[in-house]
């Protein structure tokens, strides 16, 4: 048995010794939820390798960290399906791969740990840019920012936002000087409205990993997929064009223009209430 395969299995047969009574109870096996992360180090450090922060000063460290914590609290949900679960518990699948349970949600917390620009900061700094150029904030690109007169300050956060380098000259117009292309990172449209912790089904999966790489997954990237979680490559395929009608419903919903221009200040104010 290949060494991939053996860690596979071992983890499941971990799991399958804890019990299917309570999360509190499945918590206080230290020693297998120790054992799980010994065996998985390097799937933790995938995360951290892989996960992209605005924080400029977040290390490989930082989110290889971030990410070992996160699994400490939630590590027990996985395979968690008591026949009655006590007030304030949820049933979990079992036949997700440990990869598949925990990329998605580990990534996400990773991401939601260490980012320094946070959504209604990055919300408010983004309508006044739209602003100036007649279209919904949600619909600014990186491409966008030369054509945008800010403060200095919010020029800087702007730049950040979308993971571009700040000018100097901010200081003397408070115009950017960035060049369309600059940056390889391209803010995603209301990412924390559209991220869930419903990572239960191949949809959402391929949801994740799209939202992840700002595109569509092509076959390559399923390949890589499938050998990462152990899926059959069919299976991605066929959850593939569902996953896309299920992302672009998503961003549809996010998306509105028009209903977002014709409410005005209602709609903004129900969005901070959220």
């Amino acid at each position: 048995m290949k060494k991939a395969d053996w860690i596979k299995a071992r983890t499941q047969e971990l799991y399958d010794m804890l019990p299917q009574t309570t999360l509190e109870e499945r918590n206080s096996y230290t020693e297998i939820r120790d054992e799980i992360i010994e065996l998985n180090y390097s799937f933790f450090g995938y995360i951290a390798k892989n996960q992209y922060v605005t924080d400029p000063m977040a290390t490989y460290e930082d989110k290889l960290q971030s990410a070992l914590m996160n699994f400490c609290q939630m590590w027990a949900k996985y395979k968690f399906c008591p026949e009655c679960p006590q007030e304030g518990e949820k049933q979990y699948r079992t036949d997700l791969s440990f990869a598949v349970f925990f990329k998605p949600r580990l990534s996400e917390c990773v991401r939601r740990e260490l980012n320094t620009i946070k959504y209604s900061l990055r919300r408010q700094i983004c309508m006044k840019a739209a602003k100036q150029l007649g279209k919904h904030w949600g619909q600014l690109t990186k491409d966008d920012i030369p054509k945008v007169k800010l403060p200095p300050q919010e020029m800087q956060i702007l730049e950040a936002i979308f993971s571009t380098q700040y000018d100097t000259s901010y200081e003397e117009d408070g115009v950017s000087k960035t060049k369309p292309g600059q940056s390889e990172f391209i803010v995603s449209y209301g990412i924390e409205d559209i991220y869930t912790e419903a990572y239960d089904d191949l949809e959402d999966l391929i949801v994740h990993e799209m939202i992840e790489q700002e595109s569509k997954l092509d076959d390559a990237y399923l390949l890589k997929m499938s050998i990462m979680y152990g899926i059959p490559f069919a299976e991605l395929e066929k959850a593939r064009p569902l996953g896309e009608l299920k992302l672009k419903h998503q961003l549809e919903e996010y998306l509105d223009v028009k209903d977002t221009f014709e409410s005005g200040n209602d709609y903004e104010d129900s969005l901070d209430e959220d």
